[in-house]
C-alpha cells in the first residue's frame, strides 16, 4: 500500500524494488563434505531454504572453521549462507558467533540480535552483552540483556558467562564493588557446586579480581587458592597468588 501510494504522489522520487547489494557467491564447498549437522537444524533449513542441503554443508564448513580457531575463514560459507537462508535462525546464530571470534562486535552484535528475534530464544544474550560491552554501550544496556538468562533454561556456563560480562562493565566503569556483588548474585544462584566446571573457576576468578582491584586482598587471595585446588595452571593463578603472597 506505502509504494502504491508513493507512485500516485506527484513529485515522489523513483523507488527502487531491486536490493542494490548482490548475493555473495557461492563459495566452493570439498567433494566430500557431507551436512553434520542435529536433525531440528536440518529440519530448520529445509524450512528456510529453497536449497536446504548446500546451506547445511556450507553451515557445517563454517562451525568446523570457528571451532578451530579460525572465524574468518567461516565467514565467506555464512554469508551465503544468509543470503540463501536469510530467517533460519542457525545460520544467523553462527555467523553472530563466528563475527565475534573474529572481534567484530557491530556485525556480531547485529547477527546475535536477529537470532534472538527469529527464535525467540535467549542463549547467545552472554555475547550479546559482551557486544555491547565492546561497543561502549551502556551499563544498564549490559545488564538488561544479561539478566534476560536463565541458568535453567540457557545452560549455567552461559549463565555465568553473562554474569561475568556484566560485572566486568560495571568494574570498568570504576566500580569494582558493585562488579563483585553482580558476582555474588552469580555465585548464590548456582550454589556450591561438587563437580566444579570451567564457569565455576571462571566467576571465582574474576572475584578474586575484582576483590583484590576492590582493595581486598585477602578475599581475593582466598578465590585465587580456591581455583588453583582445582586448576592451578588456569590463568595466571599462580602468579597472582605468589605476587599477593608476595
Amino acid at each position: 500500500m506505502g509504494i502504491d501510494r508513493a507512485e500516485r504522489t506527484a513529485g515522489a522520487p523513483p523507488l527502487r524494488r531491486d536490493d542494490p547489494t548482490p548475493a555473495p557467491p557461492k563459495p566452493d564447498f570439498p567433494s566430500d563434505v557431507e551436512p553434520d549437522l542435529p536433525g531440528g537444524v536440518l529440519r530448520e533449513l529445509r524450512r528456510h531454504s529453497q536449497d536446504p542441503d548446500e546451506v547445511a554443508r556450507a553451515l557445517t564448513l563454517a562451525v568446523a572453521a570457528v571451532d578451530a580457531g579460525a572465524p574468518d575463514r567461516a565467514r565467506p560459507y555464512l554469508e551465503w549462507a544468509k543470503a540463501a537462508a536469510p530467517r533460519a535462525p542457525s545460520v544467523r546464530e553462527t555467523l553472530g558467533v563466528a563475527l565475534y571470534h573474529a572481534e567484530d562486535w557491530s556485525g556480531a552484535l547485529s547477527e546475535l540480535q536477529t537470532y534472538r528475534r527469529l527464535s525467540g530464544r535467549s542463549d547467545q544474550n552472554h555475547l550479546i552483552g559482551d557486544c555491547l560491552r565492546g561497543l561502549g554501550r551502556s551499563v544498564g544496556r549490559v545488564a538488561e540483556v544479561v539478566q534476560e538468562l536463565d541458568p535453567d533454561r540457557d545452560g549455567e556456563d552461559r549463565y555465568a558467562e553473562g554474569m561475568i560480562v556484566w560485572a566486568s562493565a560495571v568494574a570498568d566503569h570504576g566500580d569494582p564493588g558493585a562488579g563483585r556483588a553482580v558476582i555474588r548474585r552469580a555465585l548464590d544462584r548456582l550454589g556450591q557446586p561438587t563437580d566444579p566446571q570451567e564457569h565455576h573457576l571462571r566467576l571465582w576468578y574474576v572475584a578474586a579480581d575484582l576483590a583484590e582491584r576492590d582493595g581486598d586482598r585477602d578475599d581475593a587471595e582466598r578465590w585465587l587458592r580456591r581455583v588453583a585446588a582445582e586448576d592451578d595452571d588456569l590463568y595466571d593463578v599462580r602468579q597472582r597468588l605468589a605476587r599477593l603472597a608476595g
